[in-house]
């Protein structure tokens, strides 16, 4: 996004029109931005799963309690659920990860992932900074991947450390940080999406790997 945004006067209620016209702009701002598909979805079809938060613990994530926007520092399941719910629409984004091996290949996928999680963030704060400008003043966005990796490449994190963030307004959690089902949102809207292990797995079997972000509107 180049150039000057204009703030937008805040509305009590936003026709559907425009609502819908905003929607599509920022599928197309995704889009122009690198994603390689965007779309508009209803709310509804997030699921926000308990299980996903036990997946980040068990096995632990390396970095599972290294950062305030990974478990256990997130809003519990139950909170997500009911600040979710006063939704109706929200953009979806995809990144197609090429290589694939940088996220298959268990030893490319440790310095490989940052690279494109580190691009859906970054799609997701843009596509977030636009409607927030645009009056949508709840917009709020997740990325995927932790931001210790993602914008601070493996560095402590400075807000556990000292209370000040190095990124405050391009960092936050993921999408299964806070426990969205991922796999499950993904299969619904029809893109491909297979699950990733870093050993055992015949690389030939995973067909694509994909980076994916959402942001919630209005």
């Amino acid at each position: 996004m180049s150039g000057k945004v204009t703030a937008s006067r805040i509305e009590t209620s936003v026709p559907m029109a425009k609502l819908l016209a905003d929607l599509d702009r920022y599928r197309e701002l995704a889009i122009s931005l690198g994603a390689a598909d965007a779309k508009v979805i209803p709310a509804n079809l997030v699921s926000v799963d308990e299980r996903v938060r036990l997946k980040c613990a068990f096995p632990r994530c390396h970095l599972y309690g290294e950062t305030p926007n990974c478990p256990p520092y997130t809003p519990e399941p139950e909170f997500m659920r009911k600040a979710l719910s006063r939704f109706d629409y929200a953009v979806l984004t995809k990144h197609e990860v090429n290589p694939k091996a940088d996220f298959v290949d268990d030893k490319a996928w440790h310095r490989g992932h940052e690279a494109h999680q580190h691009d859906t963030g970054s799609v997701v704060s843009q596509v977030e900074a636009l409607a927030f400008n645009d009056g949508h003043y709840f917009a709020v966005g997740f990325g995927a991947g932790g931001c210790k990796t993602t914008l601070c490449r493996g560095m402590y994190c400075q807000f556990l450390d000292s209370g000040r963030c190095r990124f405050p307004l391009r960092s936050r959690p993921s999408m299964e940080g806070v426990g969205i089902d991922v796999y499950d949102l993904v299969a619904r809207v029809g893109w491909e999406i297979y699950p990733v292990a870093h050993a055992d797995v015949d690389p030939d079997s995973i067909k694509c790997a994909i980076s994916v972000g959402i942001v919630f509107v209005r």
